[in-house]
């Protein structure tokens, strides 16, 4: 009897001390992070001993540079620093109960950057962090696919619409305001007016409406487009609205009394993407033609600029947040180009088939608000995080 307690007794603790073995002998796995904190440190630091841009010393390409980056805002005019072309993470929702593997049509960074929205083909929103990008959260925000969101510029608020014509209010906690069938058809894009009381929502029945964001109900109801309104955004600063459509055609709107202000005949295909210049003065627009066309406002009789290289249709678009001369634009072969203004050729690019590159259309493209991250999401059902290469 007593050897045999003894022998029952001495063999707990060696199951524990192997359990304890066993976990012990897990690795955690190691998350890649992107964190612009020592970037603002460092400017921080030198804003005072350097009055302006020139007095810096430009940083050479070695790696004992890595410490001298600064915030995108604060490298002047030089974009080549702000280009993000380096892959950082991959992040897939997972096939279970909760959420599936579907084409992300929507990705928007949250107004303080600490994660990005995702819209899936199935309703779903999926936040995933800005740091390490792994998973924070899934919910159902429509009954069909989320084609578009937006923020408000105060920061408060973020409007979602839906093919099925619905536009949905979220506050900043994702917590669900109000609901509008808002059109008859998909709603393609939203855009806030620069006062944040009114949006504009363009879809496949033709239509662009203007919306009073408080009561939400249509003020306006703008009709000059002969086919589906493909895209849509607010001027900055002005009462003045750009929308492209699949007749081919850009054209400019007045917000206050919805009347077609210039028809741009630039094109020979659907205008699928368009985006307004930081200060408003100019605007790019994308087409299935395969090019990028740049034209002054003041000025709309011919493009400034033409940007030849993609060799599939252009689906996505987006202006750098600081730099209003960097663009990056997404094709449907999975592809991402950066164009400088004045340059011909693309600064940087990412081409399709490469590792860490997206395999199908790339659907929407948003940069962080530092600047320093670049997001995209894809029909191969991932969202891609794009960061700064290191010097050399």
């Amino acid at each position: 009897m007593g050897l045999g307690f003894f022998d029952d007794m001495g063999e707990a603790p060696m199951m524990q001390q192997q359990i304890f073995d066993a976990r012990r002998g897990r690795k955690q796995p190691k998350r890649k992070s992107v964190d612009f904190n020592s970037t603002l440190i460092r400017h921080v630091h030198q804003r005072v001993l350097f009055r302006n841009r020139r007095e810096r010393a430009d940083i050479q390409p070695s790696v004992a540079f890595d410490k001298e980056l600064l915030p995108s805002a604060a490298s002047g005019d030089n974009v080549a620093s702000c280009i993000c072309t380096k892959h950082a993470d991959t992040s897939v929702n997972k096939n279970n109960a909760f959420s599936h593997r579907c084409p992300v049509f929507s990705v928007s960074w949250t107004p303080e950057g600490r994660g990005l929205i995702a819209g899936n083909s199935q309703g779903e929103f999926t936040l995933w962090d800005g740091f390490e990008f792994n998973f924070i959260t899934i919910w159902q925000g429509h009954d069909s696919a989320v084609q578009s969101t937006a923020w408000s510029h105060n920061n408060e608020f973020m409007v979602s619409a839906d093919r099925g014509g619905v536009v949905k209010y979220w506050m900043n906690n994702m917590n669900e305001v109000k609901k509008v069938q808002g059109h008859k058809d998909s709603v393609r894009q939203l855009s806030f007016a620069p006062s944040d009381l009114k949006f504009v929502s363009g879809s496949d029945d033709c239509l662009l409406k203007i919306w009073d964001f408080e009561t939400g109900t249509c003020e306006r109801e703008m009709n000059g487009h002969h086919w589906d309104v493909k895209c849509c955004e607010w001027h900055p600063t002005k009462p003045i609205i750009l929308s492209g459509g699949k007749d081919h055609k850009t054209k400019l709107w007045d917000a206050k009394s919805g009347t077609c202000l210039d028809t741009i005949h630039a094109h020979k295909n659907t205008v699928r993407c368009l985006a307004w210049g930081v200060n408003g003065n100019w605007f790019v627009t994308g087409s299935r033609d395969q090019r990028l066309k740049l034209f002054d406002v003041r000025k709309t009789s011919e493009a400034l600029q033409q940007f030849n290289g993609h060799r599939s249709e252009i689906t996505a678009l987006a202006v750098h947040p600081n730099h209003e001369t960097l663009l990056v634009s997404g094709d449907y072969s999975g592809s991402i180009f950066h164009w400088a203004v004045g340059c011909e050729d693309p600064v940087a690019q990412r081409a399709a088939g490469e590792q860490g590159s997206h395999e199908q259309c790339i659907w929407s493209l948003s940069w962080h608000p530092m600047g320093h991250m670049l997001a995209s999401g894809s029909n191969d059902h991932s969202c891609k995080f794009w960061c700064r290469n290191r010097p050399g």
